[in-house]
C-alpha cells in the first residue's frame, strides 16, 4: 500500500527494527501504510498483537482489507482518543508505541501538505505534551526541529538520514527508553549489511562448533545456554 513519507525504505527500516524493545503488543498510531507494523509481521519469530491506528477512516479500510485479521487490530481515531482508550492504562507491560506523525511543515520541501488530516504546530505541541505522560516505551521519528529538540530532550535518540525523492531529511529516532537489553527480533541486528554478515557468520561458526560436540557435551552446552538470562 503506497504513502507519502512510508518508512519501509531499505536502511532506514532496519534501523528503527534494532530500536524496538521485546513487546507482545505493538502501537502504530499514525499508521498510514502501517510499513513498519507489516515489516515486522512478516519476520520470523515475531509474536505480536498489532494495533493501527489512523485519524483516517479510508486509510483504516485499506489497511483493514489488507492485513490478517488475527493478526491487527485497525481503528480510526484521533491518536489522543487512542491514548485515553488504551494507553493511559495502570500496566504498560510487554506494550511498544511507534509515532511516524504527519512532519510539521516548516520540516518539509516546499512546505508542502500532502495529507487529507495535517497537523498544525499547536498540534505536535499537543502530541508532545501527551507523551511525556505515557509509562509505556515509546518512538517517535521526525525531523530535527528546535520544536522535537526542546520537548524530547531528555529522550535518547538515534539520527538518521533518509532521502525523499532525491531530497535528503535528517531525522530522528526519539525514545523514552533506555537501549534494549533484548531486541523484538534480531533479524536484522547490526549496523549496516556488512555488520549483519559479520554477526550472522559469527554466529554460524559458534553453532556448528556446538553441533559437532560429542552428544553428552553437545547437550550440557545447551543445558548451560538455558541459564543464562
Amino acid at each position: 500500500m503506497k504513502y507519502p513519507g512510508q518508512k519501509n525504505i531499505p536502511g532506514l527500516i532496519q534501523k528503527i527494527v534494532n530500536e524496538i524493545p521485546y513487546c507482545s503488543e505493538f502501537y502504530e498510531l499514525f499508521a498510514g501504510s502501517a510499513a513498519v507494523s507489516r515489516f515486522l509481521s512478516v519476520l520470523p519469530g515475531v509474536k505480536v498483537k498489532f494495533y493501527l491506528n489512523d485519524i483516517s477512516p479510508v486509510v483504516t479500510e485499506k489497511n483493514s482489507c489488507t492485513v490478517p485479521k488475527d493478526k491487527f487490530i485497525c481503528t480510526s481515531c484521533d491518536y489522543f482518543e487512542f491514548f485515553q482508550k488504551y494507553l493511559y492504562a495502570p500496566d504498560p507491560t510487554d506494550k511498544f508505541i511507534f509515532l511516524d506523525p504527519p512532519y510539521l511543515h516548516s520540516t518539509r520541501p516546499d512546505n508542502t501538505a500532502i495529507y487529507d488530516f495535517e497537523m498544525t504546530e499547536n498540534d505536535h505541541i499537543q502530541l508532545l505534551k501527551s507523551v511525556q505522560d505515557l509509562k509505556i516505551n515509546t518512538m517517535i521519528i521526525h525531523p530535527v526541529c528546535e520544536l522535537y529538540e526542546t520537548y524530547l530532550k531528555d529522550w535518547r535518540y538515534h539520527t538518521v538520514k533518509i532521502r525523499y525523492h532525491q531530497k535528503l531529511s535528517i531525522e530522528k529516532l526519539y525514545m523514552n527508553y533506555e537501549k534494549p537489553s533484548k531486541l523484538l527480533t534480531t533479524s536484522y541486528l547490526g549496523i549496516d549489511c556488512w555488520d549483519r554478515q559479520r554477526i550472522k557468520r559469527k554466529g554460524e561458526r559458534i553453532i556448528n562448533k556446538i553441533n559437532n560436540l560429542p552428544p553428552h557435551e553437545k547437550q550440557y552446552i545447551l543445558e548451560r545456554i538455558k541459564e543464562i538470562k
